[in-house]
């Protein structure tokens, strides 16, 4: 009893508070280093709500303010190429995507691999022609439309399985692919699948070519980067398939 009292009150101390909180977060991110696969690492992510955002559990950069601008430019995007369909994976929790204004009869495939965030956007969020479907981007089948969304969905993913991710993608015959891309990346350091790191998709080990078209993506307190667009072609020819 009295040790833990005393852990609560060290625990109010703002300097032991911000220790902890890094001590936690260095125990699940090792946790989420070694974990037996994609759909553990990143349920274990989900499940421990690891970002620390209270208005998502996709984190900062899922939060309204985070995504003002970008949700003008995708509403934009989506009506100057006259995109019908469209994959959103990972979706993550739809936490800012549910405002976005889509043209009437548009169908909107949302994709996680983590079976509880599916279950829940199916149960608050599923219409008609909004579906949302567990998906792991670097196995499954993608699902054919005319754009596969991926925003912040790479950074997570290992140099070997963004290839695969992309594969996956020239296999479904889907139209355009809309990816987060860091430009000022100078090398393409790899990580473990559900860790995070920022991904230059111009250079190698991908060596896709310059975009067709950039949305800005600025989330509040986080770096700046942008979402490129590239076709089916692009990324057929860039990495070889």
């Amino acid at each position: 009893m009295i040790g833990t009292r005393i852990r609560e009150f060290l625990a109010r101390i703002p300097l032991v508070r911000r220790q902890l909180k890094s001590r936690w977060k260095r125990n699940v991110r090792q946790r989420i280093a070694t974990s037996a696969d994609a759909k553990e690492a990143f349920t274990l992510i989900y499940k421990t709500n690891y970002w620390g955002n209270g208005e998502s559990a996709s984190g900062n950069g899922s939060s309204l303010a985070s995504t003002e601008t970008l949700r003008h430019e995708l509403a934009g995007l989506l009506q100057r190429l006259s995109i019908r369909s469209m994959l959103d994976a990972p979706c993550g929790d739809f936490n800012w995507m549910q405002t976005v204004p889509f043209a009437d009869g548009f169908h909107y495939i949302g994709g996680d691999i983590v079976d509880d965030i599916v279950a829940r956007c199916r149960a608050t969020y599923g219409a008609p022609r909004r579906e949302f479907i567990v998906l792991d981007l670097t196995r499954g089948q993608h699902p054919q439309t005319d754009l596969w969304f991926c925003r912040d969905g790479l950074i997570h993913l290992s140099n070997s399985d963004i290839i695969n991710a992309l594969t996956c993608f020239v296999a479904s015959g889907a139209k355009y692919c809309l990816l987060t891309q860091y430009n000022s990346v100078p090398e393409n350091v790899d990580i473990a699948t559900g860790l995070t790191r920022h991904v230059n998709l111009l250079l190698p080990p991908f060596r896709l070519p310059p975009p067709r078209m950039q949305l800005q993506d600025r989330p509040v307190g986080e770096a700046a980067r942008e979402l490129g667009l590239w076709t089916r072609a692009d990324i057929a020819q860039a990495i070889g398939v």
